[in-house]
């Protein structure tokens, strides 16, 4: 896991990135902890300090896509709805995740390839 912080509202108004707390480049402001990285560049995030401590989003490091806040009021209630969704079948594609409703229904093996 590594900090990171928020990257400044670029002027033309692409999406913000990040960078990491020990980047020289890094803004020193509000700070974030990386819980997942989800592949490529984008990070799923717990804020730290700031108005968003507590708060999961999931981002891009380089900007390609806004930042986007969870719903979920801290961690825990973020943990456990996921959970809830992956035992109830619901994939998350954004973090990679996939229930093992779906898993289970995918053909695998030997024989599956030789479909």
């Amino acid at each position: 896991m590594q900090a990171v912080h928020l990257d400044r509202q670029p002027p033309d108004g692409t999406p913000r990135g990040f960078h990491h707390a020990s980047h020289p480049d890094a803004l020193q402001g509000d700070l974030f902890l990386e819980i997942v990285e989800m592949g490529c560049s984008d990070l799923c995030l717990i804020g730290v300090t700031g108005p968003l401590t507590g708060r999961m989003l999931t981002g891009n490091a380089d900007g390609f896509w806004a930042p986007n806040v969870s719903s979920a009021r801290d961690f825990l209630f973020w943990y456990e709805r996921r959970l809830d969704h992956m035992r109830d079948g619901k994939d998350n594609k954004a973090l990679g995740l996939t229930s093992p409703v779906t898993v289970a229904s995918a053909p695998w093996g030997p024989r599956a390839r030789a479909r």
